[in-house]
């Protein structure tokens, strides 16, 4: 039994969830984002949802309703995403819009996009793409339900650019901890290899329409080596320990 060899691969696992992700930035109250005549920041009262004090309000169009621009340029080969959201007044139509990106508003999207207004079956009211176009779809929104959306962009199969997307909708405790049993995923690449700002797109939202956001939060994730390497550390350092308790 290579139990070295095992204890590194367990750690890791453990290593590669949401636990261990890195923070670049969070916004748990709607406040640090720069917002155009679409956006607002808004005190949400009890009895309103599962949002409650403050958030982001978008009820107008723009490719840059509400912008963040980070410290400097991130181009970690895994980064995670995930926020809050509620379409909270008026009616879902088709194309109604609010996609996270990365970069530029045609950047890595990740968000609502409507789809079913009220259709049977429809489960694609939620989305993610690499691009500006198309996407991968999952679940029907329904007005005054809170969603909880957690995203995975990537670079994979040794790609210089993102070039893959995942999307869980109200993930357990277990597919936070793994990356496992995603709702969505888009496979294609981004031409995006790093970026330094981050934002909110709204569309086609009518008079009356008002989506909320809250509690976003984003972080790099440490890619399999480093975690390998770090369970090779731990198991390093509990052999020296039980050396000298001998």
């Amino acid at each position: 039994m290579n139990f070295a060899g095992n204890l590194a691969v367990a750690a890791a696992t453990a290593f590669i969830g949401m636990a261990q992700a890195a923070p670049i930035m969070a916004s748990t109250d709607g406040t640090g984002w720069t917002t155009s005549a679409a956006a607002t920041v808004v005190t949400v009262g009890a009895g309103e949802g599962a949002i409650t004090g403050q958030a982001l309000r978008f009820s107008g169009n723009s490719d840059s309703a509400a912008t963040w621009a980070l410290g400097g340029a991130v181009n970690a080969r895994q980064v995670l995403v995930s926020f809050d959201l509620q379409f909270d007044t008026g009616a879902i139509d088709g194309n109604d819009f609010l996609g996270f990106w990365f970069g530029s508003s045609t950047g890595p999207n990740v968000g609502l996009k409507g789809n079913c207004g009220g259709t049977a079956g429809c489960t694609s009211d939620l989305f993610v793409r690499t691009q500006g176009t198309g996407g991968s779809f999952s679940t029907a929104v329904a007005v005054g339900t809170t969603y909880h959306l957690m995203a995975l962009l990537e670079k994979v199969g040794g790609s210089s650019t993102y070039n893959r997307y995942s999307l869980w909708v109200d993930p357990s405790a277990a597919e936070q901890a793994g990356f496992t049993g995603a709702d969505a995923v888009f496979n294609g690449s981004s031409g995006l290899t790093s970026f330094s700002s981050i934002g909110f797109r709204s569309a086609n939202l009518d008079s009356g329409d008002a989506i909320l956001v809250d509690n976003v939060s984003l972080n790099t994730v440490p890619e399999p080596a480093s975690a390998v390497l770090a369970g090779l550390a731990l198991l390093g350092a509990g052999v020296a320990s039980r050396r000298r308790r001998g």
